[in-house]
């Protein structure tokens, strides 16, 4: 379990200035289009680990430019339920035939063994007021917990479905395909608190409306539970705010954030293109010593 000690060491080739103390930073001196490579991509990594969302200006980046950049960040993952399918892009498109469907806490796709690490989405298109997206510190929401209550849910596990995925499918793919993945999918469980893997700190792993239950409790006592849980996503001191425009870019740690695509936009037009990268199984906290 690594753990950054001391002060942080300056960065050498972009310039980060931070959102808010809990995360979010807007990157300069990067150019998306062109390769990034050593000390530079170095320097990216060690800023989304330092500040979990990273945002960047009028970056106009094609579809292979993107998955570039989202190598940086571990191997471009499927975005599919299919493992014989490459569905490297999502292309969502608000408008007023098309309501905004991401105005919830979420994470993505969290519901299959080893979810991806992180995104990376480009706005193509930006409505000219609103449509912001917010995002949420998961370390924040485990630290603002009681020692008594991180004892609590240390060893809880989550079960996880489809949730709205279920009818994304049905309305892109059509309800034969829909039925084919609902039939053929199997719950998942996921540790509740899950520690990551590069800043070894702990994260509350809150998953939206993928989040079926706690294993093993009453649904009474899970939901009361998880609602307890989620209250700390609504405290701004936790959360960063981005303001869109064409062309930028962000690029989020989904191992220990929240984000929500606002919906106040509508019924103008936001399309956005998103791609994933890496993946892990995720993993709790070691199992407590017994005096």
């Amino acid at each position: 379990m690594s753990v950054t000690v001391g002060a942080p060491v300056p960065f050498r080739t972009i310039g980060v200035a931070p959102l808010g103390p809990a995360l979010g930073a807007e990157i300069t001196g990067v150019d998306l289009q062109r390769p990034i490579v050593g000390q530079q991509a170095d320097d990216l990594r060690e800023a989304l680990t330092r500040h979990l969302v990273l945002f960047f200006r009028e970056q106009d980046v094609s579809e292979e430019q993107q998955l570039a950049v989202a190598s940086v960040f571990g191997a471009p993952v499927s975005a599919s339920l299919d493992p014989t399918e490459d569905l490297m892009f999502v292309t969502l498109e608000d408008g007023p035939d098309s309501p905004p469907q991401s105005d919830r806490w979420h994470t993505d796709v969290p519901f299959v063994r080893e979810p991806p690490d992180v995104a990376v989405l480009s706005m193509r298109t930006a409505p000219p007021v609103g449509g912001d997206t917010l995002w949420v510190s998961l370390y924040g929401a485990y630290d603002s917990l009681s020692p008594v209550m991180q004892d609590v849910v240390r060893d809880l596990e989550l079960e996880l479905d489809l949730g709205p995925t279920a009818d994304a499918i049905g309305r892109l793919y059509g309800e034969d395909q829909q039925r084919k993945v609902v039939e053929s999918f199997k719950p998942v469980r996921q540790p509740l608190v899950r520690v990551h893997p590069v800043s070894g700190r702990p994260a509350l792993y809150l998953c939206g409306a993928f989040m079926r239950g706690i294993a093993g409790m009453h649904p009474d006592e899970s939901t009361a539970l998880l609602e307890f849980l989620r209250a700390p996503l609504d405290d701004p001191n936790l959360q960063c705010r981005w303001r869109w425009r064409e062309d930028d870019v962000a690029i989020w740690d989904e191992r220990c954030t929240n984000h929500r695509g606002l919906s106040d936009h509508f019924p103008a037009r936001r399309v956005v293109r998103r791609c994933l990268a890496g993946r892990g199984r995720p993993v709790g906290p070691p199992a407590a010593s017994v005096p």
